[in-house]
């Protein structure tokens, strides 16, 4: 079985960008997604992921920053809300800066759980700035995993498949992440498919049975391009007969059962 971990990181702040940021890569949209930025917003997309992720019947790992650099996180509360209510899970998405201060780590997932109302179990840090001592950081706090590690943005390999358990942490490389699909490695969006399909192939080759590839596609993209493609990529992920699609806790708990 491959298992597909599928997450979504929301790096802006409800508000989005300003209407200067959004002219300037204009190119990435639509004119219709852009054709009024005074009640338009881009950017913010949970509502599509949600009524996508609903059509396919799968569902996702989320993970929220609570330090933004304008704007505030619990503006994000009812989307939190809808989202746990309707079995999708929550994550905390770590300032990078954080990483190093065990009691910022803390004060960040009490500030995403005083939303919540429930345990954050999970983590990616923002940037994929990964420290060496971050696992154990944050099984202190009671964390069960973390997905922050990539070793290169320029291809996909056996590296980043699969899990390792790091002082008590699982540890899920990020597989695939649209923008390094998208910008580093310069895939073209009627590629994407077709370079998904050769990862599960690596994945069933190299694993055989069980495999796990960890995908992300960030919270801001669904309306650009190549972002657009996150049906596509749900239609031909779940027409896959071994393939199953999950939450990251999905996951980490199945492999306590292993």
């Amino acid at each position: 079985m491959q298992y597909i971990f599928l997450s979504h990181d929301i790096e802006w702040h409800k508000q989005g960008p300003s209407i200067e940021h959004i002219l300037e890569r204009k190119d990435r949209f639509d004119k219709r997604d852009i054709s009024d930025l005074i009640s338009n917003k881009p950017y913010y997309c949970i509502p599509e992921y949600i009524e996508l992720e609903e059509k396919f019947n799968v569902k996702s790992t989320f993970f929220f920053r609570t330090l933004y650099e304008k704007g505030d996180f619990r503006d994000y509360k009812n989307d939190i809300s809808e989202l746990l209510q309707g079995g999708w899970e929550v994550g905390l998405h770590l300032d990078p800066l954080s990483v190093y201060d065990l009691e910022k780590i803390k004060k960040e997932k009490y500030d995403l759980e005083t939303i919540t109302k429930t345990k954050i179990l999970s983590n990616r840090v923002h940037y994929l700035n990964f420290v060496n001592d971050l696992p154990r950081k944050l099984k202190e706090l009671g964390f069960v995993y973390d997905s922050s590690i990539r070793k290169t943005k320029t291809e996909i390999t056996a590296e980043e498949m699969g899990y390792e358990k790091i002082d008590g942490i699982v540890e899920f490389p990020v597989t695939l992440m649209d923008a390094y699909l998208l910008t580093a490695m310069k895939i073209p969006e009627n590629k994407l498919i077709s370079v998904i399909e050769n990862t599960l192939n690596i994945g069933r080759k190299l694993n055989g049975d069980f495999n796990i590839i960890t995908l992300l596609w960030h919270g801001e993209v669904l309306k650009m391009k190549g972002g657009r493609m996150y049906g596509k990529i749900l239609e031909f992920l779940t027409c896959q007969d071994d393939v199953k699609i999950c939450r990251g806790i999905d996951i980490a708990k199945l492999l306590e059962r292993i």
